[in-house]
């Protein structure tokens, strides 16, 4: 799965996202708004491909090594 550009995913309605960015606290520029929601939708489109994925017999990650290897 590659990167998911924001023009892939579906957009979320303008309304809804500056409603959930208000909930969040988080400040939204109202020129940068549409292309703010444009984003998450893309982000969201990228989930429904992980979602896709058969990962039966696939065990979760459960120990995670944070040190740089260099």
């Amino acid at each position: 799965m590659g990167y998911v550009k924001p023009s892939a995913g579906s957009e979320i309605d303008l309304p809804l996202f500056e409603a959930l960015a208000r909930l969040l606290g988080l400040a939204t520029p109202p020129d940068e708004a549409a292309t703010m929601a444009a984003t998450v939708g893309a982000q969201f489109a990228s989930l429904d491909e992980l979602d896709e994925l058969d990962l039966t017999d696939i065990a979760p990650a459960v120990e995670f090594d944070p040190r740089w290897e260099s």
